[in-house]
């Protein structure tokens, strides 16, 4: 009898390990960047879309080919944008604002059904942040203030450099905000009255520089997208962003809930986002997905990154 229960225990033991082990081995990795690594729980499958890391010497040929033309894109798209909106003259970014990136396709099933969720990391260089930072403080000693107008320097905080420690201290302080209801539809009538012009400003520059169309081209051209404009139109059900403590640290929090809708057509759509700071730059994480999978995901992510509220971002 004692052999017996000798044997039995033994192969329990066997089956808890196999169990945990199993469990281990059907989880997967995804990378934030800047040496952060997130694991999905075992019922997630995380699948591996594109992907540059932030460490240079982790990259092949073909990664730092990819990483450098989105650096020029987006320092080209910046300084452009700067030209058209800047309310003062301010220094133009140099250098990179990208770190690195990586998307990935999650899959999920439960009692609800199957859910489909694209994660998006984006690495913003502690470089641009600091050029950001630069030119705000550029704006504040030329009296000018985007928001607020015109005011006086010498009353203005200097802007200080980022860091990590800064950051989650700024972060720490920010207190949670909740949009929804009458307020949101408020504010929602407002973006849809100016979507239509704001959507026809922006094509109408990059028209301008296209030179191999003839103007009557353009001009029909114009018409068939100021047509299209007129039919898109954004909803949002609810908007909310918080400070919260994850395994990495301060961090915040946000997501948004709506659709899309264009000429009678309605797609849903959910947003649920992380910003964490880190001592190399700020990683950016967006999970997109159908509004009916954002209880599924919203549970996934706070599993991920072990998410707990701050009190003071009540």
């Amino acid at each position: 009898m004692r052999a017996l229960n000798k044997k039995l225990m033994t192969l329990a033991c066997a089956t808890c390990l196999t169990v945990g082990v199993g469990a281990v081995a059907y989880a997967d990795t995804v990378d934030l960047g800047y040496g952060l690594y997130g694991s999905t729980s075992p019922t997630v499958k995380a699948v591996e879309v594109m992907r540059v890391p932030t460490d240079a010497k982790l990259r092949n040929n073909e990664q730092s080919q990819i990483i450098s033309v989105a650096n020029k894109a987006a320092v080209d798209a910046v300084n452009t944008s700067l030209k058209l909106q800047a309310p003062v003259q301010v220094e133009p970014m140099k250098g990179d604002v990208l770190d690195g990136f990586s998307y990935y396709q999650l899959q999920g099933t439960d009692k609800q059904g199957h859910h489909v969720g694209q994660l998006v990391v984006v690495d913003y260089s502690k470089n641009a942040i600091d050029q950001v930072l630069g030119m705000s403080k550029t704006v504040v000693k030329k009296g000018a203030d985007v928001k607020s107008g015109p005011k006086n320097p010498s009353t203005s905080k200097p802007v200080a450099l980022y860091s990590k420690e800064l950051a989650q201290e700024k972060l720490q302080s920010l207190k949670g905000n909740t949009i929804e209801g009458a307020k949101l539809a408020k504010d929602l009538k407002m973006i849809n009255d100016k979507l239509p012009s704001q959507i026809m400003g922006a094509f109408d520059k990059m028209l301008a520089t296209e030179k191999n169309l003839s103007p009557k081209s353009k001009e029909e051209l114009r018409s068939y997208v100021d047509f299209m404009a007129k039919q898109v139109s954004l909803d949002a059900t609810h908007v909310a962003y918080k400070p919260v403590q994850t395994r990495y640290g301060t961090a915040v929090t946000g997501d948004l809930r709506g659709s899309l809708s264009y000429d009678g057509f309605r797609n849903s759509y959910a947003l649920i986002g992380y910003a964490v700071p880190t001592d190399k730059g700020v990683s950016l994480q967006i999970l997109s997905s159908d509004d009916s999978s954002y209880d599924y995901w919203a549970n996934e992510l706070n599993h991920m990154y072990q998410t707990q509220s701050l009190k003071g971002g009540k």
